[in-house]
C-alpha cells in the first residue's frame, strides 16, 4: 500500500501548527502550470493530434493556462488522444511507434510538471 502508518495516522489526527496539502492543489496551481507550459515551449516539440504546437501555444499561453485551471478545478479537463508517428528504429529499417501528445495535455502530466512544481 502507498499509505504508511504514520500517514494514515496524521489523516486522523491531523497536523499541528501546519495546514494538510493535496498533491492536486499543486497540479493545478496557476503557477505551476506556468512552469510547466514555459518547459514544454522552450523544448519545442512536435504537435500533437490537435496540431497546435509549442510555438503557436506561446501565443495564446496565459488563455491555455486559465482554461486548462478552470477545466483541472471544475473536474472537467480530458487530455486529447495522444497522436501515433513512426520514428526509425537504430541501426535497423525498421519503425517503432512513438506517442506525441499535446502541449496542454503534456503540461498536466507529471512529466511536463515535475521538473518546475516546487513541491
Amino acid at each position: 500500500a502507498v499509505w504508511t502508518e504514520r500517514m494514515l495516522a496524521t489523516l486522523e489526527t491531523g497536523i499541528e501548527g501546519g495546514k494538510w496539502f493535496r498533491l492536486i492543489d499543486k497540479v493545478w496551481s496557476t503557477r505551476n502550470l506556468a512552469r510547466a507550459l514555459q518547459k514544454v515551449i522552450a523544448r519545442g516539440g512536435s504537435a500533437g493530434i490537435d496540431n497546435q504546437s509549442a510555438r503557436a501555444v506561446k501565443e495564446h499561453q496565459e488563455q491555455t493556462i486559465q482554461k486548462l485551471e478552470q477545466e483541472l478545478r471544475a473536474g472537467q479537463y480530458r487530455p486529447k488522444a495522444v497522436k501515433r508517428v513512426w520514428i526509425p528504429k537504430p541501426g535497423s529499417q525498421e519503425k517503432r511507434p512513438l506517442g506525441v501528445p499535446t502541449v496542454v495535455s503534456y503540461c498536466t502530466s507529471f512529466n511536463g510538471l515535475l521538473g518546475s512544481a516546487a513541491f
